[in-house]
């Protein structure tokens, strides 16, 4: 459940009751902006009054992003290479841009005359692309990996599919269904593996209990923490680097 709210000065504020939140959560995603967690019981009203308590903090946090950015566009040269996939462009005649996934190579074919890769509507169409070629790679990987572990930890799940969250890399719902985000395939192996034992783990504990946290350090070896630091290092945003 959701409701949107506007905050002078700041924009659309989204706000999201999950069953599994145990407090409220405010935080800035750097492609869908603020956002607000709350747990199911909890009001929205009271969700709204969070926002406004912290106002302060969110305008300081959102200053010193605004002065950090600087975007870094998919540009002719730009790198975008995970372990399958690699992006590349290649100028053709016609005036449209278009993109084809070809034996793991991301093509986006071109007229240098007149594509403007400054403009959003370009950059849009080439990140939603290379998302639903992440979600095709995940496709391929992670149900197979999820198995795996699975059958390891004897922890069985009811079903699998690969989305495209931005803000969510892997939930398990009341019925046991995982979903799992296509972006989990920019991250290494290892860490993909620690997403999944994290949503398995919720097969038996649906909060983030300290018996939640026991199974999943006995899980990794008593690196959960370690992992999760980890994990936050990492970007998931779809942005030219090397990823592999």
């Amino acid at each position: 459940m959701q409701k949107t709210i506007s905050v002078e000065g700041i924009g659309p504020i989204l706000i999201t009751k999950k069953s599994n939140a145990t407090r409220i959560k405010l935080r800035i995603h750097p492609e869908k902006g603020v956002l607000v967690t709350i747990p199911y019981m909890v009001s929205y009203r009271d969700g709204e009054s969070f926002v406004f308590k912290n106002l302060d903090w969110l305008h300081e946090k959102l200053r010193k992003l605004s002065q950090k950015k600087t975007e870094i566009l998919f540009l002719p040269g730009e790198k975008f290479i995970t372990r399958s996939l690699e992006l590349g462009f290649i100028i053709y005649q016609k005036s449209n841009i278009s993109a084809k996934l070809e034996s793991g190579n991301i093509n986006i074919y071109y007229n240098p005359e007149t594509t403007d890769f400054t403009n959003k509507k370009i950059q849009d169409f080439i990140k939603h692309f290379i998302l639903k070629c992440l979600q095709s790679e995940g496709k391929k990987y992670l149900p197979t990996r999820l198995e795996i572990l699975s059958n390891q930890s004897g922890l069985k799940y009811h079903s699998v599919k690969i989305g495209t969250a931005g803000t969510r890399l892997g939930s398990c719902n009341s019925r046991n269904d995982i979903i799992l985000s296509a972006r989990l395939m920019l991250l290494p192996e290892y860490l993909i593996d620690y997403v999944i034992l994290h949503e398995l783990c919720h097969i038996v504990h649906k909060n983030h209990s300290e018996r939640f946290y026991n199974l999943l350090n006995q899980l990794t070896d008593n690196r959960s923490a370690e992992l999760n630091r980890s994990l936050k290092k990492c970007r998931i945003e779809i942005k030219p680097g090397v990823y592999c």
